[in-house]
């Protein structure tokens, strides 16, 4: 059971760590945010810097706003307003609203010269002063911004200006509306890069027990008939990639990027968590890690076919192009194979070491829960406030249709049980992590962590089904302890016959020998 928790916390983790990763900054519209044409007469407005433009998620940051205001007369009185388009992602702090008064406006000279404005004050003693005049006031303000969530929003400036007839500003008035594109986006924290840490080395020491539980000869049959991994091949990398595609066109049609990362999600290769639920569930472990070792290989050369191919009906703008990420993907391999040969080696060569090993695992794995209950979920609570039903429907259909769907295969192809669980948990569980990494560098920030809200909402669903078939399994095996009972060699020196936790009908002829 403490398996279980820890894979949806880990998924959880890394889905936070990836949102505070990504290029460097580069938005789309925010080098002309203080373009003149954006202005309405008679009032300009503009950032003194770039970066005012972006926020960081839990930050206030105080950003400077200068404007220049032609005024008609001394008496003319202007309320300027500040809101945010969308207060869920950040909000204005202080002030809300201005109110100016041109009774300190200047009287400068204006020149029109290839149709751009200059201005002087009207006392200097040149030629200038034969050029027409105008009240100005420039003058800057202070803006409180505090950010919340991860996103796009605009700080919206309304513009209120009295009558000719009257100094008084009336809420029935004409109003003016500047806008001003502004980004939040996530700082990767020294407690995101603590948990990251805390997360690798639980996820190499899982895969290395089960490294020291691996049965080499199921492993070498499997090469041999590799009908079952050829099964689970196909679904990974034919049946998945066509229903993400589907459940893409169907659910998200109107959100090119959620429906991208949907996609992306079906056609990235199984992940080591599926080898933590075989086990669970008294799957082929050795299959599973068969299937997760080859869909890895596999992906270097699948993954950019459906990337290139379906991949790019789903980017609507030719400037992003999308990249795979072949060398995460191949430390991802690493991550995988290593620690399992040496889990191996530990098997043969040092058999104290593997009990003690297999013995630590779920204590560890417990302590492991708790530091990622107090403080990985709590960092990342952010995840699921970007969550909206589609991005949710979407999640849950492709992992659930990936299970039914493999299982099924597998049953038609009249593969035995033990199998058809595997292939069925292998065809379901994708590497997300992939998707996710594919999806920050094609995108600016934070374009490529919302679109990889789709494959984030599918690593958050995917387990709960199993999660709960888990934990009856688990009470059933309790309840009938003897069909389950593990029957192991009494000499030590000779391998347990014993095969994932299944009896084996060697064990039983060598345990009835041995009671005679």
């Amino acid at each position: 059971m403490a398996y279980t928790l820890l894979l949806g916390l880990c998924l959880l983790v890394t889905i936070g760590v990836c949102n505070g990763v990504g290029p460097d900054y580069a938005v789309p519209g925010v080098e002309n945010a203080n373009n003149d044409t954006a202005t309405p007469e008679g009032f300009h407005a503009f950032f003194s810097s770039p970066m005012d433009f972006f926020l960081f998620m839990d930050e206030v940051k105080t950003v400077s706003m200068s404007y220049r205001l032609v005024c008609d007369t001394p008496t003319d009185q202007v309320q300027l307003s500040f809101r945010s388009e969308d207060p869920r992602r950040f909000f204005v702090l202080s002030p809300t609203s201005v109110h100016i008064s041109c009774e300190n406006a200047t009287e400068t000279s204006v020149s029109i010269v290839n149709t751009s404005v200059t201005t002087a004050p009207a006392s200097l003693p040149s030629l200038m002063t034969n050029l027409p005049t105008q009240l100005i006031l420039s003058e800057a303000v202070d803006l409180q911004l505090s950010a919340t969530l991860l996103g796009r929003s605009d700080l919206v400036i309304s513009v209120r200006r009295s009558s000719l007839d009257s100094d008084i500003i009336s809420e029935n008035g004409t109003m003016d509306i500047l806008t001003f594109p502004f980004v939040v986006n996530r700082k990767m924290r020294a407690l995101d890069q603590v948990v990251q840490v805390i997360v690798y080395l639980f996820l190499i020491f899982i895969t290395l027990a089960f490294g020291c539980k691996l049965d080499l000869k199921v492993v070498k049959n499997s090469i041999k008939k590799p009908i079952a991994v050829s099964i689970g091949l196909g679904c990974q990398y034919i049946v998945m990639p066509l229903l993400g595609y589907a459940i893409a066109k169907i659910v998200a049609s109107d959100q090119p990027s959620v429906a991208l990362g949907i996609f992306l999600a079906g056609t990235c290769p199984g992940g080591g968590a599926s080898n933590i639920y075989s086990h669970l569930l008294d799957g082929d472990l050795s299959l599973s890690i068969t299937m997760t070792l080859v869909s890895t290989v596999c992906a270097l050369g699948l993954l950019p076919m459906w990337v290139y191919t379906l991949g790019q009906e789903f980017l609507q703008d030719d400037k992003k192009k999308l990249n795979v990420p072949f060398f995460n993907i191949f430390t991802t391999l690493l991550l995988l194979i290593i620690p399992l040969l040496v889990g191996i080696g530990i098997q043969y060569k040092l058999p104290k070491v593997k009990r003690f090993i297999l013995k630590v695992v779920t204590p560890v794995t417990i302590v492991g829960v708790i530091i990622l209950l107090s403080v990985g979920i709590y960092s990342n609570l952010f995840i699921f406030k970007l969550f909206n039903p589609k991005v949710i429907l979407a999640g849950c259909l492709l992992p659930y249709f990936g299970y039914v769907i493999g299982g099924l295969i597998a049953i038609i192809l009249r593969q035995p049980w033990v199998k058809v669980k595997t292939i069925a948990i292998e065809t379901g569980m994708q590497n997300t992590g992939v998707a996710f990494i594919i999806l920050l560098y094609a995108f600016p920030p934070p374009d490529g962590q919302l679109a990889a809200v789709a494959p984030a909402a599918s690593a958050v669903m995917t387990p709960l089904p199993l999660f709960v078939v888990t934990i009856i399994f688990v009470i059933y095996k309790k309840c009938n302890p003897k069909k389950y009972q593990k029957v192991t060699q009494r000499d030590e020196k000779e391998p347990e016959m014993e095969i994932n936790g299944n009896i084996t009908l060697e064990a039983l002829e060598k345990a009835r020998e041995s009671n005679v």
